[in-house]
């Protein structure tokens, strides 16, 4: 598998944002983003990217509010994240969000974390689609509107990995049960919380060294207040890989971490 990802000196940010389909904000790297190491966080970097993507599809007329008028909702099934380093408190950083493409029924989003100058910090991908509302079946993009041309040219073209861990090689590190503060609007849990549930699997002491280089997630299915999920772990291959099973053992998140 060939994987490429456009990695620029800089990124003439401002130009970009002239697009119709690009949403910019500049952000400070406050305490809520930050981990035990005072550098934005893995979860928190996971947050701010989300944070943008919602704000995109809103300024397009394209969030939830809009499309479940249409009988939809959108859903996130897969992101990947690709750490050039991590800002620190304070710092102040420029994200960059649009839709690199329509593929009929899905679409890749992509984000960039710059500098203010545009000096690329974090570049991340999301696959997503929109399900109807009744059958949660995924739907024609075309049946919610969504556009067809003018997207700019992806920052992050990674192919998705395949977590290919056999399940013996993961190891059960403790429970959790879904409690309210873990659920959104959706009624299930929120996209964040799972990531910060596998981030469980490390100490704080290896959260405070971590020197992140890739991170990928898959989001493989829902959980309610009150379910007991099961947080897995295995190192494989130079890179630690996270598993969330329900109480009925079906696998509803994975995660794979791969440090420098």
């Amino acid at each position: 598998m060939i994987k490429k990802i456009i990695l620029k000196t800089m990124i003439d940010i401002y130009t970009l944002a002239k697009n119709p389909l690009v949403f910019q904000k500049p952000r400070t790297i406050t305490s809520a983003y930050i981990d035990v190491s005072g550098k934005m966080g893995l979860a928190q970097t996971v947050l701010m990217v989300q944070d943008n993507i919602t704000e995109n599809f809103g300024a397009m007329k394209m969030d939830n509010f809009v499309v479940k008028e249409k009988g939809g909702f959108w859903v996130v099934y897969k992101a990947k994240f690709k750490f050039l380093k991590r800002p620190y408190w304070r710092d102040k950083v420029v994200t960059t969000s649009f839709p690199a493409d329509n593929q009929l029924i899905r679409l890749n989003e992509n984000t960039a974390i710059t500098t203010v100058e545009g000096e690329p910090i974090i570049f991340a991908k999301q696959e997503m689609c929109c399900l109807s509302l009744d059958r949660h079946r995924p739907m024609r993009l075309s049946s919610v509107d969504f556009p067809t041309e003018g997207f700019p040219e992806a920052f992050m073209t990674d192919e998705f990995d395949r977590f290919n861990v056999k399940p013996e090689e993961y190891e059960e590190v403790y429970q959790q049960k879904v409690l309210p503060q873990h659920i959104d609007m959706s009624h299930h849990m929120n996209n964040i919380e799972y990531v910060k549930l596998a981030l469980n699997v490390f100490s704080a002491s290896d959260l405070e060294l971590c020197i992140p280089s890739e991170l990928e997630v898959h989001y493989l299915g829902e959980s309610e207040e009150g379910q007991t999920m099961r947080v897995f772990r295995a190192d494989h291959n130079g890179a630690t890989y996270m598993r969330i099973l329900d109480e009925n053992d079906r696998p509803v998140f994975e995660m794979k971490l791969r440090m420098m």
